[in-house]
């Protein structure tokens, strides 16, 4: 006999979507540390003003991402439409999605790092569960996949957007040849916040950070720098992150 079958219809499908899974680097150090009350409330405030965002920016394809989160890893998941160019929309407001809030983390009121995978495929979310293919392919290039701190997007989104000449603006394509979120592709006049949030960073970690750490801070650093020397913005030329723990 089936549980709560008398009920439930049991009834439920999955859907195509696609799905972010995000992981915040270090942050079991943090929960630890002495000031584990402020790490708590920037972490909260990170979550809701990024979800609070989200429903501001007044475009439908916004209404209904769904956010999960536990603890210091998010979920954002989206529904994708069969239709071609509704499908595009659908695919460009999860990668702003993730982008602000990934820019966000790394921004002077934050400071954090965080890696992460985006997939599409099948998904089941409500708000007791999430469940599917998608979800498992997006930890998959999160835990075992990106190593630094990038968004790893999967080669069918890739596939998806790389000729669409606004979206493939999202994506860049890595040394390794792997494809990432570009989170500062809608981003202007952001240097001074990022080059401040950088120092944050390292302020946090001190003169002790081990060599996997600085590893993902030069990563860090110089996809950022990049990016700012692309803009090349008048108001930004003078903001370039530097590594001060040499």
């Amino acid at each position: 006999m089936l549980v709560n079958q008398n009920v439930d219809a049991y009834d439920r499908k999955t859907g195509t979507y696609i799905v972010a899974y995000i992981d915040l680097l270090g942050f079991s150090n943090k929960i630890k540390a002495a000031d584990q009350q402020l790490a708590m409330n920037k972490l909260h405030n990170l979550y809701t003003f990024s979800i609070d965002l989200t429903k501001d920016i007044q475009i439908d394809e916004n209404k209904d991402i769904q956010f999960k989160i536990f603890s210091d890893n998010i979920i954002i998941a989206k529904k994708l439409s069969n239709e071609i160019f509704q499908r595009k929309r659908d695919i460009k407001s999860l990668l702003m999605c993730a982008g602000h809030f990934q820019e966000l983390a790394a921004s002077d009121s934050v400071g954090w790092l965080l890696r992460g995978g985006i997939s599409i495929g099948q998904l089941f979310i409500d708000d007791a569960m999430v469940w599917g293919e998608a979800l498992l392919k997006s930890y998959y290039l999160e835990d075992k996949i990106a190593n630094y701190p990038r968004i790893i997007i999967e080669k069918k989104v890739v596939n998806e957007i790389k000729q669409d000449s606004q979206l493939c603006e999202f994506i860049r394509k890595d040394f390794d040849n792997l494809y990432f979120l570009n989170f500062l592709n809608d981003c202007y006049f952001c240097g001074q916040m990022l080059m401040n949030g950088f120092k944050k960073m390292q302020k946090e970690v001190g003169k002790g950070i081990d060599e996997k750490t600085y590893q993902k801070f030069c990563w860090h650093m110089n996809f950022v720098n990049s990016e700012l020397d692309r803009k090349n913005d008048k108001k930004d030329r003078k903001y370039r992150l530097s590594m001060d723990l040499e």
